[in-house]
């Protein structure tokens, strides 16, 4: 099987360019994000070509993730065409740490080609609709192959941005809790928001995360380190 890497800004532009070269279309090929390109460093990608051999001996991984792969990628396409929405939609398998540290595979979609005011539609006021389409998306899904998978939507990249922003904000919200010694709370944020939010500070022995509240106007707390 052929195989490539390729370096980009994004994870989507990386697929981009290594199907490019490949001469393949994304249903033809394997996709591996080696590195997700956040904090400003460039992503990386593993694309390889599929053959007819391997299709017919799938590897573990590909056998158990492929098809909720595909039918996420069709569903979220329906919904875009039912939206007149013109775009395609690139689905990349990674894993991710959990809050506990353990890995868990995520199915990103990545929404691409559409104009600007299509994008801006699609993620709504501070990424409201896109996270409504998110959930939508994992619903529908979750009724095909009975269990809630873990699939995020993106478009123009804007996932990457609001996780970069919250890791930075979360640095600089923990540094004041360190000033002050007093907890601080966060802005109501998604679950998936809050989980970037605990990730960030996971590693810092100098403070600790919980979330607080409920439904909607649930947020995550910074609180300083207990002292032994």
């Amino acid at each position: 099987m052929k195989s490539i890497e390729i370096s980009a800004r994004t994870v989507a532009e990386a697929i981009r360019l290594a199907l490019a070269q490949l001469g393949k279309d994304r249903d033809e090929v394997a996709i591996e994000v080696l590195e997700p390109g956040t904090n400003g460093d460039e992503a990386l990608v593993r694309v390889t070509v599929v053959d007819d051999e391997a299709d017919e001996i799938p590897a573990p991984r590909a056998a158990a993730t492929g098809p909720v792969e595909q039918i996420a990628r069709q569903i979220l396409e329906d919904i875009l065409e039912r939206m007149d929405i013109h775009a395609y939609v690139t689905a990349v398998i990674s894993s991710v740490p959990d809050q506990r540290g353990e890995p868990e595979e995520t199915i990103t979609l990545h929404i691409e080609g559409a104009d600007e005011e299509a994008m801006s539609l699609l993620i709504g006021r501070r990424g409201e609709t896109l996270r409504s389409l998110q959930f939508m998306v994992n619903l529908l899904v979750s009724r095909r192959v009975q269990k809630w998978p873990q699939i995020v939507v993106d478009v123009g990249n804007y996932r990457q941005r609001r996780q970069e922003s919250l890791e930075g904000l979360a640095r600089r919200m923990a540094e004041r809790v360190r000033q002050s010694g007093r907890p601080l709370m966060l802005e109501p944020m998604g679950a998936y928001e809050r989980r970037i939010v605990h990730l960030a500070l996971r590693s810092d022995p100098t403070v600790y995360t919980e979330s607080s509240g409920e439904g909607e106007n649930r947020k995550v707390v910074i609180y300083p380190a207990k002292r032994s």
